[in-house]
């Protein structure tokens, strides 16, 4: 037998990281991973939003397009 397939079934049927322990790193890097490219976004558009609206309220930006007129 192969000894790296009979690897892989074990890899994909037990724990793959059996020596894994959570702890407030991994945690923290984990959440880090998972929600700051989604608030860097959030900002980044809320920003954006905010800086062409007081353009369109001070007069000096018009809408390209409306879907309504």
């Amino acid at each position: 037998e192969n000894p790296a397939l009979i690897r892989w079934a074990y890899a994909r049927t037990q724990n793959v990281y059996p020596t894994f322990r959570p702890t407030p790193k991994t945690s923290f890097l984990g959440a880090a991973y998972a929600l700051g490219p989604l608030l860097f976004w959030i900002f980044a558009l809320k920003a954006d939003r905010d800086r062409k609206e007081k353009r369109v309220r001070e007069g000096k930006y018009k809408h390209p397009f409306s879907v309504f007129f």
